[in-house]
């Protein structure tokens, strides 16, 4: 697979934990845990931080540009549909034996999409 593809589905995973602690139900575990919400979610964020520093800076603009529009900027492609909006890929884009060593985004909506076989 792609090593920036890696990346970016990383930080998409990334992103999600960060969202997931301002939850009511993720706060209560980590108080049984003895953390604080706060600080693990500051700690997320700093990962996320070092995290985007090696990362390309178009794909990083690229990313967050479809996480504001989308919420989810990467997404898996599943059954020869993109997950993100249920539009079926071209065939050719399906078939093709290296289709995770290239960075691909769904031509319908734009979502980096990759095929998690």
């Amino acid at each position: 697979m792609n090593q920036d593809l890696e990346k970016l589905i990383s930080l998409h995973d990334l992103d999600v934990m960060i969202a997931d602690l301002s939850r009511k139900e993720i706060r209560h575990q980590e108080e049984k845990l003895g953390l604080e919400a706060d600080d693990a979610q500051e700690m997320l964020r700093e990962m996320r931080t070092q995290f985007t520093s090696h990362l390309n800076k178009r794909l990083l603009a690229q990313y967050d540009r479809l996480a504001s529009h989308y919420g989810n900027a990467v997404v898996p492609a599943i059954g020869g549909r993109c997950s993100g909006c249920l539009t079926r890929l071209p065939t050719a884009m399906c078939s093709d034996p290296e289709r995770n060593e290239q960075i691909r985004s769904c031509p319908t909506c734009g979502r980096i999409i990759y095929w998690a076989d």
